[in-house]
């Protein structure tokens, strides 16, 4: 693994927009690792306000934290849960917001300056040039979902809505995600290429990357229903392998996403299918020729293990803080080694050209 980093800070080197590209991911992993802060310190709803450009300045005087102070008082949040509340701890998950939202702010900036700078000089690739604008868009949309999740919880609920919150994470990863395999697509004129393997191999690939991706939706609702609070013993789930009131909810498919018991049932029984999907995995690519795509595979499946076991933790010990972040910064890097696991395998063999248009 070091070798590889040392082959990455030789590459931005020589390459600017793997460089911008490289920081991008760095500053949205960021974002992700601050809005998983402000959302277990239930820090979200202390700004009642969307304010696009004035929502920049962070409250200085007395005056104007009284007057953020006195907004967030009128909100069920303050009414029903925080009453004895005093200005120091409002201080303190009012930070927290306003730095989620800042970092959003930066990470436009450091997208879209550099983004125009190298359309202008013809510097990407036909594929970039094909995906960067959709990514925009998307950045673009993830700011309105952002306020739009934040709105759920300003009425008449003490919290998000986690359809809401769910939309907004999976919005983060799907940009991530992008922005990373097309940082790959630079990076893999430095590696090997054009390595039989078999289609079994890929699409087990396809689907490790689905399920990661769906296990990181459940993680979102298991956020937004604090389901993680409850039933804290494993490896049963209250008391039993397959509890009763998995379907207690009248309308079925509801449990899915509302029914605290379902999710977290859900979220456990995608671990374990990740987990001995990737395990087989492992065994599949130890008979291939590259060293490059086992060592990966070998990587992800360390990080998926250490994400079980963070996990688990989190689960027994009523996801304090520490462990809440843990296992979200865990879900970001499992993500993003499955990925890189997925583009070895699937689109290693696609060559990169630095042709316009």
């Amino acid at each position: 693994m070091i070798t590889q980093f040392r082959n990455i800070k030789r590459n931005i080197n020589e390459d600017h927009v793997l460089t911008w590209e490289v920081f991008t991911i760095l500053v949205l992993v960021a974002l992700i690792f601050i809005g998983g802060i402000t959302r277990l310190t239930e820090s979200g709803l202390s700004i009642t306000e969307w304010s696009p450009v004035t929502g920049i300045f962070f409250p200085l005087s007395d005056v104007s934290w009284n007057n953020e102070f006195d907004k967030y008082k009128l909100i069920p949040e303050f009414i029903l849960m925080n009453p004895e509340m005093t200005l120091h701890q409002f201080k303190i998950i009012y930070f927290w917001e306003w730095f989620h939202r800042f970092i959003a702010r930066f990470l436009g900036l450091v997208f879209f300056i550099p983004y125009i700078y190298f359309i202008y000089h013809k510097k990407l690739s036909r594929i970039e040039n094909k995906f960067f604008p959709i990514i925009l868009l998307m950045g673009i949309i993830q700011a309105f979902v952002g306020w739009y999740m934040v709105k759920s919880g300003l009425s008449e609920n003490i919290n998000v809505s986690q359809y809401r919150l769910a939309m907004h994470l999976s919005i983060a990863f799907l940009i991530l995600g992008a922005i990373f395999l097309l940082a790959q697509y630079r990076y893999q004129k430095f590696i090997e290429t054009n390595i039989g393997i078999p289609i079994s191999y890929k699409i087990s690939s396809y689907l490790l990357v689905g399920f990661i991706f769906l296990q990181i939706i459940f993680g979102a609702f298991m956020s937004g229903l604090r389901a993680g609070k409850s039933y804290n013993t494993w490896p049963l789930l209250d008391g039993e392998i397959i509890p009763d009131g998995l379907f207690a909810m009248t309308t079925w498919y509801l449990n899915f996403f509302e029914n605290i018991l379902t999710v977290q049932f859900d979220h456990r029984m995608l671990a374990y299918f990740i987990i001995i999907l990737i395990f087989v995995q492992l065994k599949w690519m130890r008979r291939l020729s590259s060293k490059i795509i086992y060592k990966s595979t070998q990587y992800l499946f360390l990080f998926i293990f250490l994400q079980i076991v963070f996990g688990i933790f989190a689960i027994l010990y009523q996801v304090p803080i520490y462990l809440g972040i843990i296992h979200q910064i865990g879900a970001v890097l499992v993500y993003l080694f499955a990925l890189r696991q997925f583009f070895l395998l699937n689109l290693c063999e696609i060559k990169l050209y630095q042709a316009p248009l």
